[in-house]
Parts: C-alpha cells; sequence; structure tokens
C-alpha cells in the first residue's frame, strides 16, 4: 500500500518534466516560426528593391544615352565648324583640348551622320544641327500642291476670233458714205425718223 503513492510521484514528476520541455520545445519553435518568417520578408524586400533598383538603373542608361548621342553630336558639328575656319587639325585640337585623332573622328563622324540624314530626310528632326532643314523639308512637303492650270481658260483666248469685218459698200462719186446701222440705232426703230441735219 505504501509503494503506490511513491509511484504516482514519479509519474507526476515525469509528466512535469515533461510538460517543461514540450514548453521549451514550444517556446523554441516559436523563435524559429519568428525568425523564419522574418527571413522570408527580407528576402521579399530584397527582391522588390533589387527589381526596383533594375528598372531605375535601366531608365538612366536610357537617359544617358539620348543625351550622350545628342551631346556627342553636338561636339561632332562644334569641331567641323572650327575646321571651317580653314585651320590644320593640330591647330584645332589645341583650341578644343582634344588630341589630333579625336578631331578627326569627331568630323568623319559628322560626316557620316550628314550623309545618313540625306538618305533619311525624316531623321532631321532627331539632330539640333540639322532642325532647320528639316522645317524647310516638312514645310515643302507640307505646301499643297499648285493646281493645273485650267485648260479651258488657257484655251479660251485662243478660241475666240476676231469678229468678221462688216461689210462696207463704198458710196458712189460724189455721194454720202452709208454708215452700218448700229443696234438701238433710230434706223433700227419701227416708224423712226432721222432729226434734222442727220444725213448731212
Amino acid at each position: 500500500m505504501a509503494q503506490k503513492p511513491q509511484r504516482k510521484s514519479k509519474a507526476v514528476l515525469a509528466r512535469e518534466a515533461a510538460r517543461e520541455k514540450a514548453a521549451r520545445f514550444r517556446e523554441r519553435e516559436n523563435d524559429r516560426l519568428r525568425i523564419a518568417e522574418e527571413a522570408i520578408l527580407i528576402q521579399e524586400e530584397i527582391d522588390d528593391f533589387d527589381a526596383e533598383t533594375e528598372r531605375r538603373v535601366a531608365k538612366l542608361r536610357e537617359e544617358r544615352n539620348s543625351q550622350l548621342v545628342e551631346k556627342r553630336q553636338r561636339l561632332d558639328a562644334l569641331v567641323v565648324e572650327m575646321l571651317d575656319t580653314e585651320i590644320p587639325a593640330q591647330e584645332a585640337s589645341e583650341r578644343l583640348g582634344m588630341s589630333v585623332g579625336q578631331v578627326r573622328a569627331a568630323k568623319k563622324s559628322f560626316e557620316q551622320m550628314v550623309a545618313a540624314l540625306a538618305e533619311n530626310p525624316a531623321d532631321d528632326a532627331t539632330t539640333p544641327a540639322s532642325a532647320p532643314a528639316a522645317d524647310a523639308s516638312a514645310g515643302d512637303a507640307a505646301a499643297p500642291p499648285a493646281p493645273p492650270a485650267d485648260e479651258t481658260d488657257t484655251a479660251a483666248p485662243a478660241a475666240q476670233s476676231t469678229p468678221a469685218a462688216e461689210s462696207y459698200d463704198f458710196p458712189p462719186p460724189g455721194g454720202s458714205p452709208a454708215v452700218p446701222a448700229q443696234e438701238g440705232s433710230p434706223e433700227n426703230l419701227q416708224n423712226a425718223t432721222l432729226p434734222p441735219g442727220a444725213a448731212g
């Protein structure tokens, strides 16, 4: 009879020990869940940040390339403008702070750009140096074609013929010349008489 309470106390102690260990495991499990949750969130933030950064970098590179092309074209035009003042490439390079090779390369690039624009006039608007030419060509293209000459108008003067000369009877010697009757004259009016002195 005395051994039963002793066995129960050992079982209770064992159960309590098991519960304590389980509680520690649950606490550690909660810590593991918290750590894993934070790690997953940070990884998602890293991915989002990386994608956004790449998008911004791509946009900046596009703007950079566009501006660099425009500025280099302007520089090439200035180099050619300097060479057009009839100075050698050596002197032009010293004045522009460039090497002779850079001056020659700029001139070649400008000539290639001009040749390309001559083949494709529609691209003139993309280059500041050729903007006036693009405006002129656009104005010519927008102007309506001259209307064709009206053949009937030009042919009208030619079609008009000189009215035939009215017949004229020469008077006998010593007589008065006979004047042709005019429209609306008294001769054409019925029962009209000439005023005195009209025949003389």
